[in-house]
């Protein structure tokens, strides 16, 4: 923490820094209060968080709190801190900041190892801006300006925290495209070097790999050549015709999808419009989530459509922009998660303005259907099974005619009865499986009544090594308890006697 001395010095000239001082002794009785250790005060974070409250004075609190402008000020300030939580409380009398900071009771409830405090106060109106960010590594310094782009490939440098131990570094170009860079181990720290062609922002992540899955470690901006704006150099300008803004989306999204080893997404003008209807309803009725007040949700919107689908996912974006909006869900992991999800194949953007001038953008991913046969549709369920195992590493599993064929029958017969179970009146699958196939040594059933073949839901039962065999019976048909047109789907892993 900085010392106090100082602090009451330079308050006695800068109401700024005595609004500072002030929250920085607020913040730390809190984490004193609930046995935490105070976070170590980040010089770069602490100059993005000033930065940040002059954005708030003069714009609003929103939009200095939105990801895309927090990260351009804490790449100018030198820092790489991925998506810290950013607190910006505004208000008149200049007193108003600190009585909301007081009255914060999560500000401690969350994993953190360095923290910013910026504060601004113009008369009677005044900005704190607090920046709290769990550290994954330390960044050697890397130069953030270039004047024209740099000759040679730039060496970007690491050391990672526990538990990660490998890093892949992704550099976003100013036309959106993305390019992968492998990390190399060298004593104990992880280098990289990135080229810097053409002038523009460069995006530059890393991303780093530990037992839990990968997570974002670093995260900043690289401007290469001149880019005056008054938003400052980190800037970029965002769309406004809507066709221009669902193109440079939907780059985007596909730059991330191929530099990550996964398909590209087509554009689909019917999930266009799905989206757009939806972001208007947004922006219209003055909400923000998946679920309309109405209780309509992401599956009632492409049924109302129309639109056959056997899988699909739906991001919701909220900033200054199409581009800002698009940013802040690319670094949300669950929201990248459906970026990245194998499964879909294509996509439809929506973007409107609201009330606030803010930009709502809706990013609908799916699969589409077509009328199927039920052979189609077992073929749809055991490449399902095949890429969810190929995916943990396990070995495939050997199709067998008899098995397929009794659970064809147990999955037909179970609709006539609506009972979605293994074992029916006067038939129980396991038994007729062993007096089928004496040799094996043991069998699961999975059953599944579903939207698509292609979900065959996690269980024990895909992901169990022992199993070499599988059989797979799907019944399309309408039930008086799961509904009209579902995909009654059994499956049978089993394992030969050794």
């Amino acid at each position: 923490m900085i010392a106090a001395p100082l602090l009451l010095v330079l308050a006695a000239v800068n109401p700024s820094v005595e609004l500072e001082a002030q929250a920085q002794q607020a913040i730390a009785q809190q984490f004193e209060r609930v046995g935490r250790s105070n976070p170590t005060l980040d010089l770069a974070l602490t100059k993005a968080a000033r930065t940040l409250a002059a954005r708030a004075i003069d714009s609003n609190a929103s939009q200095a709190a939105e990801l895309l402008t927090l990260t351009a000020a804490l790449s100018e300030a030198g820092g790489y801190d991925a998506t810290p939580r950013a607190l910006v409380l505004r208000g008149s009398p200049s007193t108003e900041p600190l009585l909301a900071l007081a009255k914060q009771s999560d500000l401690t409830n969350e994993p953190c190892s360095h923290i910013g405090i910026g504060a601004i106060k113009r008369g009677d109106l005044a900005a704190v801006v607090i920046l709290l960010a769990e550290r994954r590594m330390d960044l050697s310094p890397f130069p953030r300006m270039f004047g024209k782009p740099p000759t040679a490939p730039q060496k970007l440098c690491a050391q990672l925290y526990e538990p990660f131990k490998s890093a892949e570094v992704f550099v976003t170009r100013p036309g959106g495209q993305v390019e992968k860079y492998a990390a190399r181990e060298s004593g104990g720290r992880l280098c990289a070097s990135i080229d810097l062609p053409g002038d523009g922002r460069h995006t530059v992540e890393v991303l780093a790999r530990g037992a839990k899955g990968p997570q974002v470690a670093a995260l900043f901006f690289v401007q290469v050549g001149f880019a005056p704006s008054k938003d400052g150099p980190m800037a970029e300008r965002e769309p406004v015709a809507l066709e221009e803004s669902r193109a440079r989306v939907l780059l985007r999204i596909n730059s991330l999808r191929v530099a990550s080893a996964q398909k590209a997404l087509a554009r689909d003008f019917e999930l266009d419009s799905i989206a757009q209807a939806y972001a208007e309803r947004l922006a219209k009725e003055n909400f923000f989530a998946h679920v309309s007040p109405d209780g309509g949700d992401l599956r009632s919107r492409m049924n109302a459509a129309g639109y056959r689908y056997s899988s699909a996912g739906e991001n919701l974006g909220l900033a200054n922009g199409p581009l800002a909006a698009h940013f802040s869900i690319e670094h949300s992991p669950g929201h990248r998660k459906n970026l990245l999800d194998p499964i879909y194949a294509r996509a439809g953007i929506g973007v409107v303005k609201n009330s606030q001038n803010q930009t709502l953008l809706v990013e609908l991913f799916a699969t589409p259907t077509v009328a199927r046969s039920d052979e189609d549709s077992t073929v749809e369920a055991a490449n399902a099974i095949a890429e969810a195992r190929r995916l943990r590493g396990l070995k495939p599993l050997k199709r067998s005619r008899v098995l397929d064929d009794l659970a064809t029958s147990h999955a037909r017969r179970a609709l006539e009865l609506n009972t979605p179970k293994a074992k029916l009146p006067n038939e129980n699958l396991h038994e007729r499986v062993f007096a089928a196939r004496d040799d094996l040594g043991s069998v699961s059933i999975d059953f599944f009544v579903t939207d698509s073949p292609a979900l065959v839901n996690d269980s024990k039962s895909l992901f169990d090594p022992k199993h070499d065999h599988v059989g797979i019976g799907v019944v399309r048909g309408d039930s008086p308890t799961y509904g009209a047109a579902k995909f009654w789907l059994v499956i049978i892993y089993a394992s030969t006697k050794e």
